[in-house]
């Protein structure tokens, strides 16, 4: 299975690509320093965020992130992230989607574990990564996924890394972390075995978002940034997206090039505590 981001990745970015050329490997990670959200909000066990993916006036999938828990190790902080895509089924002339993803990630919002599993009519296909970096090594499968807690690997790959990095979901995270920084970064980011970058620029310009699941103007702060990759739904290039401007720095709107035009990816529901979108005033 070639993985699968969104923009997921950034949401859309976030956290779903199929796969790409390769722009560079993983840079330095001291680069990517920068003064974060406050984490503490931040990263809520037991948030659940939906979006709604609309292309044209058709809305052509769901997408749901999830952190489902953590835990310290070696004296850090690791969480627990599902994301799960799912295509209309009423839309008969696009491809079915049915993706999941599980990552872990720490408290800087770099990965350390990543699976994707992708369902069809003909089975599960399976992609995972474990990142190593005591031993500077990114250790790659694929294969199929015979039970639930069974996998038959067809692929296997130890990659060289130079840094800490992102994978998909974690790279959702990230974004929101930072967004509230004035500065662009050079993102690695890995897809499959390649090292790839994304490019963010935070630029933290405030600004106001409408959405239908809120009934009055939403206070956001507004970045953008470009992905040298192809991600789901045919996402190609350029984003932009408008996170909450607050501690959740939870995304309210993405938009996304795809090779027929533009997405356009939407909040509709959430579950987080003693949280309320914040207003314009």
């Amino acid at each position: 299975m070639k993985p699968v981001i969104v923009f997921i990745s950034l949401m859309m970015m976030c956290c779903f690509c199929y796969t790409s050329q390769s722009k560079q490997l993983c840079q330095d990670s001291a680069a990517l320093v920068a003064s974060p959200a406050d984490q503490k909000h931040m990263m809520q066990v037991g948030e659940e965020l939906e979006y709604s993916v609309h292309y044209s006036f058709f809305n052509i999938g769901v997408i749901n992130f999830k952190i489902t828990g953590m835990e310290v190790r070696n004296g850090r902080k690791v969480y627990f992230i599902h994301a799960v895509i799912e295509s209309n089924p009423s839309l008969n002339w696009l491809k079915e989607l049915h993706v999941k993803f599980y990552s872990e990630i720490d408290e800087d919002m770099f990965s350390y574990y990543w699976l994707g599993e992708d369902s069809s009519s003909r089975g599960i296909n399976y992609t995972r990564m474990k990142f190593d970096y005591a031993n500077n090594n990114m250790y790659y499968e694929s294969g199929k996924k015979i039970s639930s807690d069974e996998y038959k690997p067809e692929k296997k790959k130890t990659v060289s890394i130079s840094s800490k990095c992102q994978d998909g979901v974690s790279l959702f995270f990230y974004a929101r972390n930072f967004v509230h920084q004035d500065k662009t970064e050079h993102v690695p980011t890995y897809m499959d075995t390649l090292g790839l970058t994304t490019d963010l620029n935070f630029k933290n310009t405030l600004g106001k978002k409408e959405i239908d699941a809120v009934n009055y103007p939403l206070s956001v702060v507004y970045f953008d940034g470009h992905a040298d990759f192809t991600g789901i739904f045919g996402l190609t290039g350029g984003f932009e997206g408008w996170f909450s401007n607050d501690d959740a720095c939870i995304p309210i709107v993405a938009k996304m090039k795809v090779f027929l035009g533009s997405v356009r990816v939407e909040l509709t529901k959430w579950k987080r505590n003693e949280w309320t979108p914040p207003q314009v005033h």
